[in-house]
C-alpha cells in the first residue's frame, strides 16, 4: 500500500470518480479497483487520524462501484465490507443488538417501518446470513427472544 496518506486519499478518490463517470471503460477494471479499495478499508490503521480521509474516500468509492457497476460485482462479498466496522463493533459484538432491533421492527408490521425500510432490513439480514461465519450467526440468533427467532425464520425463508 502507498505510504503517503495524501497520495492514497487522492488515488481512492480518483477510483470513486472513475466508478461514477467512467461507464463501460472502467468495467474491466472494477475487480482490480475493488481489491485495492479493500486493502485501504481493511488496513488495521485505517481509522487513525492520518489515514481516515483515505478510508472515507475508499468507502465512498466502494459505494459508487456498488451503485454504478452492480452488474460487475459480487454484492454478497462487497456490501459487507461497505458496512461500517464501527457499527458492528469489534468481533461483531453489536450484531446481536442490531438483529434484535431489526426483529422488533419487523415483528411490529407496518407500525415501526415503511414497507421499503422493512424490505431493506430483510435484505441486510439475508446478506448477513450469507456472509457471516455460521458460529457468529448461531450465537446472534440465540440471543433473540424465541418469538423473534420464529418471526425472523418465517420472514427470511
Amino acid at each position: 500500500m502507498m505510504r503517503n496518506p495524501d497520495v492514497r486519499q487522492a488515488a481512492v478518490y480518483g477510483l470513486g470518480v472513475c466508478a461514477e463517470f467512467g461507464g463501460s471503460v472502467i468495467k474491466p477494471l472494477v475487480g482490480e479497483a475493488l481489491s485495492r479499495l479493500n486493502v485501504v478499508i481493511r488496513d488495521p490503521n485505517a481509522l487513525q487520524a492520518e489515514n481516515v480521509m483515505a478510508y472515507d474516500n475508499a468507502v465512498s468509492a466502494l459505494g459508487k462501484i456498488c451503485q454504478f457497476h452492480r452488474d460487475s460485482i459480487d454484492s454478497a462479498q462487497v456490501v459487507p465490507a461497505w458496512s461500517d466496522r464501527e457499527l458492528l463493533g469489534p468481533n461483531n459484538q453489536y450484531l446481536p443488538k442490531i438483529v434484535s432491533v431489526f426483529a422488533e421492527v419487523l415483528c411490529a408490521g407496518k407500525d415501526l417501518a415503511t414497507e421499503q425500510t422493512a424490505n431493506r432490513m430483510i435484505n441486510l439480514l439475508r446478506q448477513l446470513q450469507q456472509t457471516l461465519p455460521p458460529a457468529t450467526l448461531a450465537s446472534t440468533w440465540s440471543s433473540l427472544q424465541p418469538q423473534q427467532q420464529l418471526a425472523l425464520q418465517s420472514i427470511l425463508s
